[in-house]
């Protein structure tokens, strides 16, 4: 079997990853992924050109200045993302009202991390935050559900379902430790059905119990006859989850986004939100599952070694917000048939995610690790200790 090695210098985990590569194997919903990275990408570039148009015609002060990351995280930025560039700072506009900051009106909050604690970061407080999560839901899979009641779940939905579990590859430092971050259902009419309807279940792991924190349903219409009306879908999903949030992309996405109580977030300040944590909330970018359906090197592995925020230069998000809401994103593409008045859905993705839980699971998930390691490298040392110097 396959073992990551980790290790520990200083105050900064090196990890040695010992691997093979392997074909990617079952598809676990990259499409969907991609196009929430793209919409976000879309959305910074709408709220760019909108604040260009905002702007009196006076000249700009200087940009804000990032400070230089320690040389720890250079080290490493190879398997990080780029650095988000820092923005023009805006000349104050008189009678003009502050623009909203997620979770501090119009004061910029000092960034926050999600830190352990007896609530938060620790397999007790994960499975407190389960036991709330369960107002958002996808054909009776809520989420907070331990694994195995989500998968009976799914297959009250439709029994044909059969689900595979992708796994991490183990770290030599918690032997023996399986993690599985996600749970796999294609669809149940195979690759040549006419339409399509798989799951992806994403799970908290190691030392927490198994939670669903996210669910991503992906679903194909391939015929005009298999295509449901746009309007009674929308309306359906209304019915069933009360008005969207905001919306994006000329309205093909519908965005839910709830507090960490429960309580919906409307408008502007969900928008603001959710462009701002777009990045953060990506899951699944990186390798695809191997021939054993397991990961190497995903984002859930670089999570694990480098906290909740790894792409975000260590810096948290202003007063938390992005570890302390859920959200509920629909993505719909539609056509109106030659020689047909209606507008059908071609396909669609549902993805709901309570990040609250997740960030809990990640923080609990990476301290296990982290003491893990430092066990294993003071267990190391005493052996080298041992080793006789050379004779001359």
């Amino acid at each position: 079997m396959q073992k990551r090695t980790s290790r520990k210098a200083t105050a900064l985990a090196l990890i040695a990853l010992a691997f093979y590569w392997g074909v990617p194997g079952v598809s676990t919903g990259e499409d969907f992924f991609d196009k929430l990275k793209k919409a976000a990408k879309q959305a910074a570039q709408q709220r760019q050109q909108q604040q260009q148009r905002q702007q009196p015609s006076q000249p700009q002060t200087q940009p804000q200045t990032q400070q230089s990351p320690p040389p720890a995280q250079q080290a490493r930025a190879q398997q990080l993302p780029p650095q988000q560039q820092p923005q023009a700072q805006q000349p104050l506009q008189v009678q003009q009202q502050p623009r909203y900051t997620p979770g501090g009106g119009g004061i910029r909050l000092p960034e926050e991390k999600p830190q352990p604690s007896p609530d938060f970061g620790t397999p007790e407080g994960t499975a407190k935050i389960a036991a709330k999560a369960g107002f958002l839901e996808v054909v009776g899979i809520k989420l907070g559900m331990p694994a195995k009641e989500a998968v009976e779940a799914m297959k009250a939905h439709n029994a044909a379902f059969k689900v595979t579990p992708i796994t991490l590859r183990q770290y030599e430092a918690l032997p023996g430790v399986v993690m599985t971050p996600v749970l796999y259902a294609p669809n149940p009419g195979g690759p040549n059905a006419t339409s399509g309807d798989d799951f992806n279940l994403l799970l908290t792991f190691a030392p927490n119990e198994a939670f669903v924190w996210g669910i991503v349903r992906n679903m194909g219409f391939g015929t005009n006859e298999t295509r449901p009306p746009v309007d009674k879908t929308l309306a359906g999903l209304r019915q069933k989850y009360g008005p969207e949030s905001a919306k994006q992309g000329g309205a093909t996405r519908l965005i839910w986004i709830y507090d960490a109580d429960g309580k919906q977030v409307m408008g502007p300040q969900a928008m603001d939100i959710y462009t701002q944590c777009s990045q953060v909330w990506i899951v699944g970018a990186g390798n695809n599952p191997d021939r054993n359906n397991q990961y190497s090197n995903s984002s859930f592995d670089l999570k694990l070694r480098e906290g909740y925020y790894w792409g975000a230069g260590g810096m948290g998000s202003p007063g938390g917000v992005c570890h302390k809401h859920s959200a509920l994103d629909v993505y719909y593409i539609h056509a109106t048939p030659a020689g047909s008045t209606a507008d059908l859905m071609v396909g669609m993705v549902i993805g709901t995610f309570n990040h609250q839980l997740e960030a809990s699971g990640i923080v609990a998930a990476h301290t296990n690790l982290m003491a893990a390691v430092d066990k294993l490298n003071e267990k190391r040392g005493e052996e080298e200790s041992k080793r006789g110097g050379m004779k001359f």
